[in-house]
């Protein structure tokens, strides 16, 4: 709970429970994206399928 402090309530500081899960969980976005990356690459030679003639 917040206290009064001479500037106005004073919050504790969060656990960095938080921001570790934020670092990991960004960390493992970016190894999936180059992951499909670089199977995108080896299956169609460029990271993006080229499309069909209509």
């Amino acid at each position: 709970m917040a206290q009064a402090g001479p500037n106005g309530p004073q919050v504790e500081a969060h656990d960095s429970l938080y921001t570790t899960l934020l670092i990991v969980s960004a960390a493992t976005l970016l190894i999936g994206i180059i992951i499909m990356i670089s199977r995108s690459i080896q299956f169609f030679g460029s990271i993006w399928p080229s499309g069909s003639a209509s």
